[in-house]
């Protein structure tokens, strides 16, 4: 390895994985328990589901839609933010970072079912684990599909989602 790199870990005797990434997995896994005890536990986290699943209900039952959907949005901007720099760790940081990413983000929360953030979570690492093993070289040189075709794994599984259930794995709202 090249000096003042540091070498990746080495897990199962062939698994390679790079601290840095091991690092972004762990942060994420806290930020998703954190996000999923807030959204089930607390007062707001509540309201907020409320809201989504019924606004004018939730405004006749007293709740401030206003004030919810203002808490909304900040938290999803600081959880973009968040995806924002982990993306920028592993590439470098320019303002199309995420151009790439946004199909497979969409397809992951279409597979997963609209409204539904644990199945947001699932539908994620499907889509990925289909993108890598689609674009891994299994018996030869070169892969199934070439790397350079990624997205259009991660759109061939939405659109047969789609087709066959619309409202997603966990049910959510249909497109």
């Amino acid at each position: 390895f090249v000096p003042g790199v540091r070498p990746p870990l080495v897990l199962f005797d062939t698994f390679r994985i790079a601290t840095l990434h091991m690092q972004v997995i762990v942060i994420t896994l806290v930020i998703a328990i954190a996000l999923h005890v807030f959204l089930t536990r607390s007062q707001l986290g509540r309201a907020m589901r409320a809201v989504s699943d019924e606004p004018e209900l939730a405004a006749v039952a007293g709740l401030d839609t206003e004030r919810v959907v203002r808490w909304t949005w900040v938290i999803g901007a600081a959880l973009a933010a968040t995806a924002g720099v982990f993306a920028g760790m592993d590439t470098s940081m320019h303002p199309n970072l995420g151009w790439n990413l946004l199909l497979p983000m969409f397809a992951a929360a279409v597979l997963g079912g609209i409204g539904k953030p644990m199945g947001a979570i699932a539908g994620g690492l499907i889509i990925g684990v289909a993108e890598e093993t689609a674009t891994y070289t299994w018996f030869s040189d070169e892969a199934f599909i070439p790397s350079s075709y990624k997205s259009a794994v991660a759109f061939f599984i939405m659109v047969t989602l789609l087709i066959f259930r619309p409202q997603g794995l966990f049910k959510g709202r249909l497109l």
